[in-house]
């Protein structure tokens, strides 16, 4: 899909498709997990016309997505969802080392879609981003989704024909092991590689190819080492903020043709 296949329905949409610097697949297809049944993300970053920015307009995010979230049913083989963040609710989140932000800064050639010169430069920045702020963040969401997990197996809510096949949420469990393998990569090398490395073992606990108790075995595993790592990592302690903000002045500045000094 590219930019221009998208339907516009709204001012701010077609604002958002004109200014976008940078638009790629994310989710499955970029960890490289995705079976034929999987849907497609997109998202990219739009850096907004100035009375959204200089003016009292405000807006962080568009979203284009063929099955509305109030719809009732799950995506399906042909849906896509798709989110592009203004330039300054990007680099607020991935300065917090959000892990579906930060990921981002590392997608290969053959999932970016659309990208100039200015998302270009601003991709090329992430060691601006990357610091030891990974290992909460990361952390934080894989034991989000070991929380969702339990409680789901516990009143057998939530994906019910995977609780019924298999005995547990094989699709929560496998993005709960996907963030460990993320966050120790970035800790140890400072990136992340996409595909990933382990992407075949992701996919067999997705099938529902590991036991609920070989999964949580790894899980565990994976969560003692990702604290040894994050001892020894060499990564900056917080993002270099002030280098952040020169750089969004200037990708401002540049997009808009004006100087601020």
């Amino acid at each position: 899909m590219q930019l221009s296949d998208i339907k516009v329905t709204s001012p701010k949409q077609e604002m958002a498709i004109k200014n976008c610097i940078f638009f790629t697949r994310a989710g499955s297809h970029l960890y490289g997990t995705s079976t034929p049944k999987s849907d497609i993300d997109f998202t990219g970053i739009f850096i907004p016309d100035k009375e959204y920015v200089l003016g009292k307009k405000k807006i962080e995010q568009v979203e284009f997505n063929t099955n509305p979230s109030n719809s009732g049913r799950p995506n399906q083989q042909g849906d896509f969802d798709c989110t592009l963040f203004a330039l300054d609710k990007w680099t607020t989140m991935a300065s917090a080392n959000n892990p579906n932000r930060l990921e981002l800064f590392f997608v290969p050639e053959n999932c970016i879609v659309h990208i100039t010169p200015l998302g270009k430069k601003f991709l090329a920045a992430y060691e601006l981003f990357v610091s030891l702020k990974s290992y909460g963040s990361f952390r934080g969401y894989s034991h989000e989704q070991m929380s969702r997990l339990k409680l789901k197996s516990g009143n057998n809510t939530g994906r019910k024909e995977l609780q019924d096949e298999f005995g547990y949420d094989v699709k929560l469990a496998h993005h709960n092991i996907r963030l460990y393998l993320e966050c120790i990569q970035l800790l140890k090398e400072g990136r992340i590689t996409f595909p990933l490395n382990e992407n075949k073992m992701l996919l067999d606990i997705k099938r529902g190819l590991w036991s609920k108790e070989e999964f949580f075995a790894k899980s565990e595993q994976l969560s003692s080492l990702c604290e040894t790592v994050y001892a020894n990592s060499k990564l900056q302690v917080e993002p270099n903020m002030e280098k952040i903000n020169k750089l969004q002045i200037e990708l401002y500045e540049e997009f808009w043709g004006i100087k601020y000094n």
